[in-house]
């Protein structure tokens, strides 16, 4: 069914001129893509309103694929299983964030994460090799990133109990990019071991 609707929508980009015929694979991708994209969103969606932790996805969700996106971090080879294993890590960090209110524990998560970052980002995928340029530029990206994270953390981590939940969410978001970060570095290791 999906299958169809992908090649319906190319289909109709070529044949109104939109993009050309040798395109195809690169327009079905993204269509791929944006689908997978677009549901992952309103799981997410589901899941905050279901707890009713909306402003706590937020917040985790802007640390975890700002850290993503300049550190890098593990790669599921399918979209079904990359899938899964978000949704457990959010309902397993947003059990963490209902139930943990340890300033002590929040700053141990965020120094933990800065300092993997510091030292190790970012990874790099087999996929998707990086220029010396392009490394140096996220590397520099994700130890600002990291750091205005701890800040902002700390802020909220000594201010009353009822905004701690934001350095709750913080430190979460840190750690979870932590953990598929490390799980990403182990690959690449091993990749290169066996390579």
């Amino acid at each position: 069914m999906l299958e169809k609707i992908i090649q319906l929508g190319t289909n109709y980009l070529i044949r109104h001129r939109v993009v050309e015929e040798e395109d195809r694979d690169i327009y079905e991708y993204g269509f791929h893509m944006l689908y997978n994209n677009l549901i992952t969103i309103a799981a997410v969606c589901v899941i905050a309103i279901w707890l009713n932790m909306v402003p706590e996805v937020i917040v985790y969700h802007i640390v975890f694929i700002c850290l993503r996106n300049s550190a890098g971090g593990y790669h599921s080879k399918t979209y079904l299983r990359c899938f899964f294993m978000s949704t457990c890590i959010l309902l397993l960090s947003l059990i963490g964030i209902s139930h943990i209110n340890s300033p002590i524990l929040n700053i141990v998560f965020a120094c933990l994460s800065v300092l993997l970052i510091w030292y190790k980002a970012p990874v790099e995928h087999e996929n998707s090799p990086l220029s010396t340029e392009k490394r140096k530029k996220l590397k520099r990206i994700s130890r600002v990133l990291s750091l205005l994270f701890l800040v902002v953390l700390l802020l909220f981590n000594f201010a009353p109990v009822t905004y701690r939940w934001v350095a709750t969410s913080l430190a979460f978001g840190m750690v979870s990019h932590a953990i598929l970060f490390g799980a990403a570095l182990l690959e690449a290791k091993f990749y290169k071991k066996t390579a």
